[in-house]
């Protein structure tokens, strides 16, 4: 079977959208059997160490355009190579007469749209649309997407399957004390801090994870907060908040952190505190716990299938419930260590291996 996937974005972000299919395509190319050929189209060569498995074709896409892409390369390709089946992220499906299968990873833009830029919230609307009625199969992260998609575009269950994401823990574990405090001296955090990582962005809910910090800091507590994140669209609220409230020495912001990275922050951290209004799955929470890292996090859309019983929860509209829970964590050694200890028992729940055979079977019964 010839199967095709668009991994344009692999080696050029580091979202949880990208980290899901990074590690899809990885798993899909070790248990390929003799009869499948993978073709991934990309046209960053980071992806190619990315993603270095023998059994996977690197098809290069000459344009940085999404719509030049999808209109026009991504047919082009998959007509020349004959291709059975294709993959594709991110709600943009190519016409093309093979079958195609579409990862939807949330419908953000419809639950929060006053989070989404006017013309990317109509963009988004019509290609989801679009994909979820015309693809031969959906996947997504969790239960709480498949329902949502399923009740939006009137898709009969059977068409969505999902598939969650899981941490590396090869790469996201608990590190030896001496690295930790290398890491903390080369980035200059040798003070106790709170860590959280994602998009600066109003989906986010950065601005109320700032307002529970500043109330700790009214209470005399020496932690920091660390950003780490990309600045996204009206990340100006959040820097305007921590200016306004006099916090800019004591929030620390990271935009450009590799990958390799991102397990030494979780290591370093008293706690991951995660205020997010929606997600369709929650990726950092599981790597915070995969490094032993204590979770603090919001109650909503599908982060309770993520954290399960190992997390401390609040309202995301809730600052001040937030700030109680920061505190509850940062002031007893012994819930921290509770929540460690969940929170490495809930990780073996998700395992990339048992998303790759759903996904591997959806591919072959089509």
């Amino acid at each position: 079977m010839k199967i095709a996937i668009d991994a344009h974005f692999v080696g050029v972000r580091h979202g949880g959208n990208e980290v899901h299919f990074e590690n899809l395509i990885r798993h899909l190319a070790r248990m390929a059997s003799g009869g499948d050929e993978y073709f991934v189209f990309t046209y960053q060569c980071a992806a190619r160490s990315r993603l270095d498995e023998q059994r996977l074709t690197f098809i290069p896409l000459r344009s940085r355009s999404v719509l030049w892409q999808r209109a026009v390369e991504i047919p082009r390709h998959t007509h020349r190579l004959d291709v059975d089946l294709l993959h594709v992220p991110f709600n943009y499906l190519p016409a093309h007469r093979c079958r195609k299968v579409v990862t939807i990873h949330d419908l953000g833009f419809l639950r929060f749209p006053e989070t989404y830029a006017a013309l990317e919230r109509a963009r988004m609307a019509w290609l989801t649309r679009f994909a979820a009625r015309h693809a031969d199969h959906v996947f997504t992260g969790s239960h709480a997407a498949k329902a949502e998609i399923m009740a939006e575009y009137h898709i009969d269950e059977s068409r969505v399957s999902v598939t969650p994401s899981a941490a590396d823990q090869a790469s996201f574990r608990p590190l030896a004390p001496d690295e930790i405090t290398s890491f903390r001296k080369r980035r200059g955090l040798p003070f106790p801090y709170i860590l959280f990582v994602g998009t600066i962005q109003p989906r986010k809910n950065v601005v109320a994870l700032l307002r529970a910090f500043h109330r700790l800091r009214s209470r005399r507590y020496e932690h920091r907060l660390v950003l780490v994140g990309r600045r996204g669209w009206r990340a100006d609220a959040v820097f305007q908040f921590i200016t306004e409230h006099g916090l800019s020495d004591v929030v620390h912001h990271f935009d450009d952190v590799d990958v390799a990275e991102l397990p030494r922050f979780y290591n370093a951290a008293t706690l991951f505190a995660y205020p997010s209004l929606y997600e369709g799955f929650g990726m950092p929470i599981l790597e915070a716990m995969s490094c032993g890292c204590p979770v603090v996090s919001a109650n909503t859309s599908s982060l309770p299938e993520v954290y399960g019983d190992a997390a401390l929860t609040f309202d995301p509209h809730d600052a001040g419930a937030l700030a109680e829970r920061m505190i509850e964590v940062v002031e007893d050694g012994e819930l921290r260590a509770q929540l460690q200890r969940r929170g490495f028992v809930n990780c073996s729940r998700f395992s990339w291996a048992r998303t790759a055979d759903v996904v591997h079977t959806v591919y072959h019964t089509l």
